[in-house]
């Protein structure tokens, strides 16, 4: 449990549940937007909230918050390359 803490925070799981409430609004509205359209969304989303907020950054100096931007981003490009196709 302690390498939970170490490399994960609350706002790590924020992060995962808007990503989820996101795919999940996107699925119930009609009509339903793709799954890999809101997947790009929500992860390009949550990928510039990380960027640009500096007190998410400080509360998560201590846990690299550039991988989380890293993460992100790549969820997005994914979603991106296979929203092109």
């Amino acid at each position: 449990m302690a390498w939970i803490k170490r490399f994960f925070s609350i706002d790590d799981l924020w992060s995962v549940l808007g990503y989820a409430g996101v795919i999940g609004f996107s699925q119930i509205n009609r009509p339903p937007l793709a799954l890999a359209a809101a997947s790009l969304l929500a992860s390009g989303m949550i990928a510039i909230t990380w960027l640009a907020s500096t007190s998410l950054r400080a509360r998560n100096a201590q846990r690299n918050p550039n991988a989380r931007i890293v993460v992100w981003a790549l969820v997005a490009i994914v979603s991106g390359v296979i929203v092109a196709r």
